[in-house]
């Protein structure tokens, strides 16, 4: 057993000297690679950073589309709510005793209110479509910069 470990641990140790022998001796290791230029990484942060803006911007943009969704299903449901078959005795004419119906001003002003959401929703993902796409341009005059400074050589 003791034979086993030592030869594992002679093995081990050889590979391991080769191998820092061989990476002494590569010129194109990455501890002799140059410094990158600072343009391009001043291009990769700014990239960087309008990614991160443009994924916010399509959150904000599915959360207001979802808003909007929802009110225009609140505006029309799908299905016919049928009133409840358990009765109390307090039932009258048009509603219960101690919940009557809401009057028809109530009513317009509910609508009014839920048509003018509807359209500031509208409004925003109008505004949130075009700095989405804002966005896409700024990151494609940084990303054919930045393949530019590639292409060229350092000089």
């Amino acid at each position: 057993m003791k034979r086993l470990i030592i030869a594992l641990f002679l093995l081990a140790s050889n590979l391991a000297g080769s191998a820092l022998a061989q990476s002494a001796l590569n010129p194109h290791s990455k501890a002799s690679s140059p410094a990158p230029d600072p343009e391009i990484t001043r291009l990769e942060t700014v990239l960087n950073h309008v990614n991160q803006e443009q994924q916010a911007v399509y959150q904000q943009f599915e959360m207001t589309q979802e808003l909007r969704r929802n009110e225009i299903q609140e505006s029309y449901p799908q299905t016919i709510q049928a009133p409840s078959t358990i009765v109390q005795g307090s039932y009258v004419v048009g509603g219960l005793k101690d919940n009557p119906p809401p009057s028809y001003d109530d009513n317009v002003r509910l609508l009014r209110e839920r048509q003018e959401r509807i359209q500031q929703y509208t409004e925003d993902l109008n505004r949130l479509y075009a700095r989405y796409a804002e966005l896409g341009e700024q990151k494609k005059v940084l990303l054919d910069q930045l393949m530019e400074l590639v292409r060229t050589p350092a000089k």
